[in-house]
């Protein structure tokens, strides 16, 4: 009959419908673990660099390349100098700040749903590992500190990596690797850790295994899949190549080494003692929402929870059908332990790295491709497919309950995690106050700093002076620091 749409067109319009707004659904969950932090926002420590650094377009660009600790971050100076020209009061930075770490979580999930998705040919596989990643504590300080925020968007740069790298083994398009490589060049400049990006990449691409002729390419021969491979490593060298004669210096002398350089940190021995320890009390078990952050295990239990992760990891690579995406999560989990815990050897792990969740961000994105990439064998035992893909009521029920059950694991680790300082807020609104009435009377942001003295930031290392957020007018008068402080003592 005219008008009528046939019932699999209208079954997979269903199914779509069906995907986005689980996939919103796992969204909206990561707003509710969070909204301890959102509600009730701060910044602190490494931020209070960031953003007064960035202060202005000028002040960000003099900066750029300026190291944070041992990191090369010039995308990070850049993004906080776009936050510091759109939040123009004081008081609403820490809401602002905040907000980037849950953002590019929420961007993260839909390109790794995207990449999964392509890779296992079904949808339900890409919600449940955006699911899985997205919606979980284990690396809550990179959602939560703003500073460690940048960290996600250096992970989305991967995964823009990994969808080009995909991409290229679709088509066989040059520019796909040319973009893969880009991605990878783009990811450690929002954090060092990036600088594997590369290496992720080059693992997914490796001709281990063949791929099929396509309708768009037909398959490569090994030399030209080995030459695509070396393409994304060649984007972080060229990240190396422009960065390293502008940051080495303050790189390898960097001040939390103590004297040391960073050659002489760097301890690969401890670096793997400290992975096999990560593996055992946090990585693994923190994906569940376990943890306990006052004791980490002793080395018997570390050795027999390891030998037990090694014995199930080689039972689920021999089930696996895409041993692909295991690869890419091995080497994630691997090389990016290895390279943090190693290049800080010389922090206690128990009372510190023991603690520090920013580093579990990659890890747990590794250990979740590990999982996915062996889920198409239980195809027509747990999971049943439409021939057009459309996802049925079990499939839909079952990705309601991992979001459900996601979040109530993990809520209690958001929650309990949570601090806030209300005197933040309080002295943040004094400098609004007083960078309102600057502008009133003309009085630039550097003569009224200088007028003001010290105001001390709650929630930095003890030296930060809270003035530095001050602005000031932009089109200042010619007043003197003592008739500027006239103006500005009593403002409070």
């Amino acid at each position: 009959m005219r008008g009528m749409r046939p019932m699999a067109t209208v079954r997979s319009a269903a199914s779509r419908a069906w995907t986005i707004a689980l996939g919103c659904a796992a969204s909206l969950a990561l707003l509710v673990l969070y909204s301890p932090w959102i509600r009730e926002p701060s910044v602190r420590y490494d931020d209070f660099n960031f953003l007064t650094k960035s202060r202005t377009w000028h002040e960000a660009f003099a900066n750029v390349w300026q190291p944070m600790n041992d990191h090369a971050m010039p995308l990070s100076r850049l993004a906080a100098a776009v936050l510091m020209s759109v939040v123009t009061r004081p008081s609403r930075i820490p809401l602002a700040a905040e907000l980037q770490g849950v953002l590019a979580v929420i961007l993260g999930m839909w390109l790794l749903y995207a990449f999964v998705r392509r890779e296992l040919g079904q949808p339900l596989y890409g919600l449940i590992a955006m699911t899985a990643w997205g919606v979980t504590a284990a690396y809550y300080e990179c959602v939560t500190w703003y500073s460690a925020s940048f960290f996600i968007l250096s992970l989305d740069m991967t995964l823009l990596g990994l969808l080009a790298a995909q991409a290229w083994r679709r088509t066989k398009r040059a520019r796909c690797l040319l973009l893969s490589g880009l991605w990878c060049a783009l990811a450690p400049a929002w954090y060092g850790g990036g600088i594997l990006a590369g290496l992720f990449c080059a693992a997914y691409l490796l001709p281990l295994w063949k791929d099929e002729p396509t309708a768009l390419a037909p398959a490569p021969t090994p030399r030209r899949a080995m030459a695509a491979a070396l393409a994304p490593l060649a984007g972080s060298v060229a990240f190396l190549a422009v960065s390293l004669p502008r940051t080495a210096e303050a790189i390898i002398h960097a001040g939390h080494y103590q004297g040391r350089t960073v050659f002489e940190a760097f301890n690969l021995r401890v670096g793997a003692e400290n992975t096999l320890r990560t593996l055992a009390d946090n990585q693994v078990l923190g994906a569940f929402g376990v943890y306990n952050k006052s004791m980490a295990f002793s080395w018997p239990v570390v050795l027999a929870v390891v030998g037990v992760l090694v014995v199930a990891a080689a039972i689920w690579w021999r089930l696996a059908p895409h041993r692909r995406l295991l690869l890419v999560g091995l080497t994630m989990v691997l090389g990016t332990d290895l390279l943090v815990y190693s290049a800080r050897a010389d922090w206690s792990y128990v009372r510190q790295v023991h603690n520090w969740t920013r580093y579990h961000l990659f890890p747990h994105l590794g250990l979740v491709l590990f999982v996915a990439g062996g889920l198409s064998r239980f195809e027509g035992r747990w999971f049943r497919f439409a021939p057009d893909g459309a996802l049925s009521r079990r499939q839909v029920l079952i990705v309601t309950l991992l979001i459900a059950g996601s979040l109530a694991c993990h809520l209690p680790r958001s929650r309990t995690s949570h601090f806030y300082f209300g005197e933040q807020g309080d002295v943040l609104k004094r400098v609004e106050r007083v960078d309102a009435q600057c502008r009133v009377e003309g009085i630039s942001g550097e003569t009224a700093r200088e007028a003001l003295g010290f105001l001390q930031f709650p929630l930095g290392y003890g030296g930060e002076n809270a003035w530095d957020f001050l602005r000031g007018s932009s089109t200042p008068k010619p007043l003197t620091v003592d008739e500027a402080y006239a103006i500005l003592r009593n403002v409070r």
